[in-house]
């Protein structure tokens, strides 16, 4: 005689297999969470890898010849800056010098002027020396006066600071061309490289260059021009002496 289930035994297995239903749904949607997880994360990767294409396209050749150009125009406008600073600086050092020719000597050799209202005294180095050292007084008006020669003085520094600012740009437009040379640069890399060198160049080069000096004079940027229509006033009586080098050492 067959065994008839009891009505304990129906409940149980009834229960048993409506958990089992329910866990089985369960890892069913663990796992399609888990697809889900993989497939937003391979999205993921695929818009940086379209990302780093983007930013690796190759710079083209035309872009590459023409900022060729472009360096060749910077490098002709850098010489003609560093051969007027040149120019400039010669003819103030010996301006410098006939001024130095007609200054008061102290007794060690120092050469001194005095301000045009006779309080103060300064040497060629623009050092102010004190009362102690040397009375105003005893510096004639024939001798020229500090203001006369600090004119000179301070552009003298200005070019020579000129100077180091067009020669650290040369070197960075060196830079560029072996930046070019080397054939690995992305177009963002380009495209900044080409930008910072227009941004970074000094006025005397920018002068030099048309167009770049027709924005700076519409952007009200300042140029070498306005220091050298400057106009310097030598004495009459002053008379040219052995040239001799000058190494600025005013601060102030």
């Amino acid at each position: 005689m067959m065994h008839q289930p009891a009505i304990g035994d129906l409940g149980r297995a009834f229960r048993m297999s409506t958990g089992a239903a329910a866990y089985q749904r369960f890892v069913q949607r663990q796992q399609e969470e888990e697809r889900q997880r993989r497939e937003r994360r391979e999205d993921a990767r695929n818009d940086d890898a379209e990302l780093m294409d983007f930013a690796m396209v190759v710079v083209s050749a035309s872009e590459i010849a023409q900022f060729r150009s472009e360096l060749d125009r910077y490098d002709a406008a850098t010489i003609a800056a560093l051969q007027e600073n040149e120019v400039e600086l010669a003819q103030i050092r010996e301006r410098m010098e006939e001024l130095l020719g007609q200054a008061y000597v102290l007794p060690d050799g120092r050469r001194v002027f005095k301000t045009e209202d006779g309080l103060r005294v300064f040497d060629e180095h623009g050092i102010e020396l004190d009362a102690s050292t040397i009375d105003p007084d005893l510096i004639g008006d024939d001798h020229p006066h500090w203001e006369t020669y600090r004119s000179y003085f301070d552009r003298a520094q200005e070019l020579i600071s000129e100077r180091d600012e067009i020669l650290r740009y040369q070197q960075e437009l060196d830079e560029a061309r072996e930046r070019l040379d080397a054939g690995d640069m992305t177009q963002d890399e380009f495209d900044q490289m080409r930008e910072q060198l227009v941004a970074e160049m000094p006025d005397a080069v920018r002068s030099q260059i048309p167009e770049l000096a027709s924005q700076a004079l519409e952007t009200g940027h300042d140029t070498p021009s306005a220091h050298n229509e400057a106009t310097f006033v030598v004495d009459d009586d002053m008379v040219p002496t052995a040239s001799k080098s000058f190494a600025p050492g005013f601060s102030g």
